[in-house]
């Protein structure tokens, strides 16, 4: 327990708590992302792309999506390279080896 207030949880039950809310929270993302064909690393690129727009013309914009599209897919899953964002997912973007 805390030794100040009762109402505030200690640190190492706020450690606790957000350590399984962030469990609960990366599994309902994978899985989400897992019906589409995705991982983290191929829906990044193409979010990335999707808010970089170089211009307001609807053609150059349309150009720029269909790539972030075809290499967000590259690395999704069955992509020619599904392993490596599979692996960037584990190893870089959840922070475990």
């Amino acid at each position: 327990m805390s030794s100040g207030n009762i109402l505030e949880p200690s640190k190492e039950e706020k450690s606790t708590t957000s350590g399984y809310y962030d469990s609960a929270m990366r599994w309902v993302e994978d899985t989400y992302l897992s019906w589409f064909g995705e991982n983290r690393t191929s829906y990044g690129v193409k979010d990335s792309v999707a808010q970089t727009k170089v211009t307001g013309n609807k053609d150059v914009d349309g150009i720029q999506d269909s790539v972030g599209e075809t290499v967000g897919n590259t690395f999704g899953k069955g992509g020619l390279l599904g392993g490596v964002g599979e692996g960037a997912d584990k190893s870089v973007l959840r922070g475990s080896g």
